[in-house]
Formats: C-alpha cells, sequence, structure tokens
C-alpha cells in the first residue's frame, strides 16, 4: 500500500472507530441478554475491548474485501481487452495472409472453394475481399 492511501486509510479509521467500536460493544452487550439499562454501564466497560477487536476485524475486512472488488473488475477489464487485442491481430493476420494470396494469384475461384477456404482460415465469408 503506497504511503499516501495509507495515510487515508488510517484517517479514515481514526476518525469511524469510535463509533464503529461504540456499535460493536452495544451489539455485543444487547446479543448477551444481561443488558437491563443504564445501570448495567460496568458490562459495556467490561467488553469494550472485545468490541474494539471485533470492529477492527470487520474495518480491515470490509477495507480489503472493497479492493478486492475492484481489482477483480480491473482484472476482467483488462483480460477482455487482451482477447480483443488477440481478435485484432488474428483479423489482421488473416486480412495480410489473404492480400499475399490475391496478389499470388492463389485466391479461390469457384464459390465452393472460397466457401472451403474461408473454413480452413476461420474467415467468415462476409469478411473475404471481393474477387
Amino acid at each position: 500500500m503506497d504511503e499516501g492511501r495509507e495515510r487515508q486509510w488510517l484517517r479514515r479509521h481514526a476518525i469511524l472507530a469510535p463509533f464503529g467500536i461504540f456499535a460493536a460493544t452495544a451489539l455485543l452487550v444487547v446479543r448477551s441478554g444481561q443488558w437491563d439499562g443504564w445501570e448495567r454501564l460496568g458490562l459495556a466497560a467490561e467488553m469494550v475491548d472485545l468490541g474494539a477487536v471485533l470492529y477492527a476485524m470487520v474495518a480491515v475486512l470490509a477495507e480489503r474485501g472493497v479492493d478486492m472488488v475492484f481489482w477483480a473488475l480491473e482484472r476482467k477489464k483488462q483480460r477482455e481487452l487482451e482477447r480483443k487485442q488477440r481478435e485484432l491481430e488474428n483479423k489482421t493476420k488473416n486480412q495480410a495472409e489473404i492480400l499475399v494470396q490475391l496478389l499470388a494469384g492463389e485466391y479461390p475461384q469457384s464459390k465452393e472453394e472460397l466457401e472451403e477456404w474461408a473454413k480452413n482460415k476461420g474467415i467468415p465469408l462476409d469478411e473475404t475481399p471481393p474477387r
């Protein structure tokens, strides 16, 4: 992680930590079934450490989860661009081969020969140059 991103991450969690720890601790106390009201504040104080750990775990998982989602989307976009580049290279190669064959006079003469030739090259017939 670069330094700027690390500072941003620390600043974000320094601001959110008190609220997150409070929420995690409140959840722990309420879920324990022992909360009778404000007179049981000591119980909440005893669970603050566990609430802090719980908040930290959730925060780190959420932060890394978001990073993973964006990484996966970027990777998918990169693979799609690579696929399109390969298709373009193959199409260009096929067109160059067609041009060489045209210049050498080796282009198929009959429709059947043309269809077979295009099939062998993996070229749709609508992409072959006119005779």
